[in-house]
């Protein structure tokens, strides 16, 4: 049967758990077997199962129930060729369909396991290293971490798809007892993965690995005495290669005609990578991966192997080197922490392994929330950078900090900072929770001229309690807690938990002295200049915006002063059709314009007063308006002109009088002022001013009489027009 072989695998449904792991190595040819106790929990439980094929004489079946207690039937096309077995195989003697039934009454759980094929080709003799030989092109895993199933307690490769990936399924018949002979194509690096899918008797599956002069014989490995398939008993075996080749596997039997079929995937070594922690993710591969981690010196990486152990080493990176850290073996299911060097940016984490993956988390062991582990003294020198000595906050914080005895961490100092008055009194209390009876606590006064310690307060646990209390100056200085009498004997980066513990702080000013001022820095007075000129710019952009309206009434004044006659040009304008609507707009600009003139001019621009009163202290003048301007119906609008000559009128109120009858009623007055009833409140109204007014009156009288009231220069005063205003020109 030499020649080349032709693999067809038209039926195979087998499901993964996991049973060993052999691993196999090029330096190192025995096999490592690791049995499960558990068998697995699959798939089928339906009352009936069927399943048909589409078969051709000549071609060979093997199909395995794995149920016990299920009764079974095979037959082909309706003929019955066997019977309650849990083991079919034999030989199609003619075109049709294969047809199995299975009954399950006691619906057991089971999953069944079909291998239908052509006779093969293989050869049958093993070739030479030098001689030429037919080579099978495996399956290859692109991407390592989509490859392996993190579920499978082997990790074998994932199996959700595996008729429908090339080149993984090979499948044969042994023929007179003869052995058939695979060729792979393998290049330094590489890993095999190799699984027994199915065997219908007993089957020994062997490897050699050859160059172009040599052959190294790899050993056995897969074995069985009886029947086998992948889901009763999985199975896995790895093999590295350090140097290019072809790997020439045998697969044997003591029986004629056993049907077989095995799994085969190629692993491509994988080069350095940057990675990332992710709680819950996986980082999953083969062989040897080389892993790099961004992380601080206070960050411990957190890995967790997932049901096979991994050799490890690691580096952590210090100003630009790759420093030799520690090294061990991740113990399946078990949280183990790397913890880097002091000063690193970076750890790289090399693994060896046949096949592997870590669970992945990170943890931060840094003090009070700093992301910096307290150091163990305090600075010597005053000139010395103290930002990475931890800020203990006095103000009523509590503060937590930890002893990492993973890197010998047995006391922590943090710094005070006090900021006040240069006479000021402070008073610092500290107290420490925790495992007080191994703590020991300082306070420590730094004498902020010459860095001496001023005093320092040392205190271990006391009726219960440990804290230590003192009167400080303003400046920086320090607290340290301690552990005495340390147990813990561990070397560098073994893991052990931590000692964690609180401070509670009190604090207390008695502020004395001279307020101290300290000079802005150069952003606060960049921000501050600009903010003055922006404030300036909103508080004269009122002042501004009067100016400018004023003005805009003085020029519409002088207007109106050149123009004289008003109330003849509005009531020209009503006649000319301009709706009352838009000359009240017109007059109310006119009243505001015209109070900025002399009060003779101002007169004069609306014309001849209807009206006219005046005293030493106070002149009035009326007009009347056309009706056709007003708002409402039926109402009589006046203009009243008020010119305080001399003296200040303070609660000032016009006053509008009905002669005869009901009482005027006033309806709307312009500009807007407050008015109820008959009366204008004018409030207050000083020497020199000018206000005039367009007062819309309601009522039946036909006359007014117009009179202002309040208080002048502090004293009670009115005075009223000698004469009232008619209501028609012709009174």
């Amino acid at each position: 049967m030499q020649g080349s072989f032709r693999v067809v695998a038209i039926g195979l449904i087998l499901l993964l758990t996991a049973s060993y792991l052999p691993y196999h190595n090029m330096k190192t040819p025995e096999n490592l077997t690791i049995n499960l106790v558990e068998k697995p929990q699959i798939l089928q439980a339906n009352f009936d199962h069927n399943e048909s094929f589409s078969v051709n004489s000549g071609d060979y079946y093997s199909i395995q129930t794995n149920c016990i207690t299920c009764s079974s039937t095979l037959s082909i096309n309706g003929a019955e060729l066997a019977a309650n077995q849990q083991n079919y195989s034999g030989q199609i003697i003619e075109d049709g369909v294969l047809e199995l039934t299975i009954n399950n009454p006691n619906l057991e759980q089971f999953s069944p396991s079909y291998l239908v094929t052509i006779n093969d080709s293989f050869a049958n003799n093993r070739p030479s290293p030098n001689s030429a030989f037919s080579l099978h092109d495996p399956h290859i895993c692109e991407v390592a971490d989509q490859c392996v199933d993190s579920n499978s307690p082997i990790l074998a490769s994932q199996r959700d798809y595996i008729t429908e990936d090339e080149g993984r399924i090979i499948s044969g018949v042994t023929a007179d007892e003869q052995s058939d002979y695979i060729g792979l194509l393998v290049t330094p690096g590489e890993t095999i993965e190799f699984s027994l899918e199915h065997s219908s008797a007993d089957i020994a599956v062997a490897a050699y690995f050859q160059n172009s002069t040599t052959e190294s014989d790899l050993g056995e490995l897969f074995a069985s005495i009886t029947t086998h398939n992948f889901a009763n008993q999985p199975n896995v075996e790895f093999i590295t290669f350090e140097q290019a080749g072809r790997l020439i596997i045998k697969i044997d039997s003591a029986t004629a005609e056993t049907i077989w079929s095995i799994g085969v995937i190629l692993h491509q070594l994988s080069g350095p990578k940057t990675a990332e922690i992710n709680h819950a993710s996986s980082l999953c591969g083969h062989n040897t991966a080389t892993l790099m981690f961004a992380n601080n010196d206070t960050t411990a990486l957190i890995f967790t192997a997932e049901h096979l152990a991994v050799d490890y080493s690691y580096q952590s990176l210090i100003e630009g080197n790759w420093v030799s850290t520690g090294s061990g073996v991740f113990i399946p299911n078990v949280e183990q922490h790397v913890f880097p060097l002091p000063t690193s940016n970076a750890v790289r984490l090399i693994l060896h392994a046949p096949v592997f993956c870590l669970q992945t988390a990170s943890t931060s062991f840094g003090d009070a929330n700093s992301g910096n582990e307290a150091p163990s003294l305090p600075p010597i020198l005053s000139t010395t950078d103290n930002s990475s000595w931890p800020i203990l906050d006095v103000y009523g914080v509590t503060t937590t900090g930890e002893f990492t005895h993973s890197i010998r961490d047995t006391s922590d100092v943090f710094r005070i900072e006090i900021d006040a008055w240069e006479d000021s009194v402070h008073f610092i209390m500290l107290e420490v929770s925790g495992d007080i009876n191994q703590f020991e606590i300082e306070l420590i006064e730094k004498n902020q001229d010459d860095w001496s310690e001023s005093q320092t307060k040392v205190k271990t646990r006391a009726l219960g309690k440990l804290s230590v209390a003192m009167e400080v100056s303003r400046g920086t200085h320090f607290f340290r807690v301690s552990i005495i009498n340390n147990s813990v004997n561990n070397s560098w980066g073994d893991y052990t938990p931590p000692t964690k513990y609180s401070i509670m702080s009190t604090y207390e000013l008695v502020e004395e002295g001279e307020e101290p001022w300290f000079p802005p820095d150069e952003n606060a007075e960049k921000w501050g200049e600009i903010a003055r000129w922006f404030m300036g710019a909103l508080f004269l952009a009122p002042a501004v915006y009067l100016g400018i309206s004023q003005t805009r009434k003085k020029i519409y004044a002088r207007n109106l002063l050149t123009k004289q006659q008003r109330l003849d040009w509005l009531k020209n304008r009503l006649d000319s059709g301009v709706s009352s609507r838009k000359n009240r707009r017109d007059l109310a600009r006119s009243l505001d314009a015209v109070a900025t003139l002399d009060w003779d001019d101002a007169c004069s621009a609306w014309g001849e007063p209807d009206l006219s009163y005046r005293t030493e202290n106070v002149a009035i003048a009326g007009w009347r308006l056309d009706p056709r301007i007003t708002k409402e119906s039926e109402a009589w609008p006046i203009i009243v002109g008020i010119y305080i000559i001399d003296g200040n009128w303070e609660i000032a109120a016009l006053r509008f009088d009905s002669p005869e009858g009901k009482a005027w009623e006033i309806k709307s007055v312009t500009p807007r002022f407050l008015f109820s009833g008959f009366e204008v409140f004018l409030d207050t109204m000083n020497h020199g001013n000018k206000t005039f007014i367009s007062v819309e009156l309601t009522g039946e009288a036909k006359s007014v009489d117009i009179e202002l009231n309040g208080r002048l220069n502090g004293e009670p005063y009115a005075c009223r027009a000698v004469k009232s205003l008619a209501r028609h020109e012709e009174e």
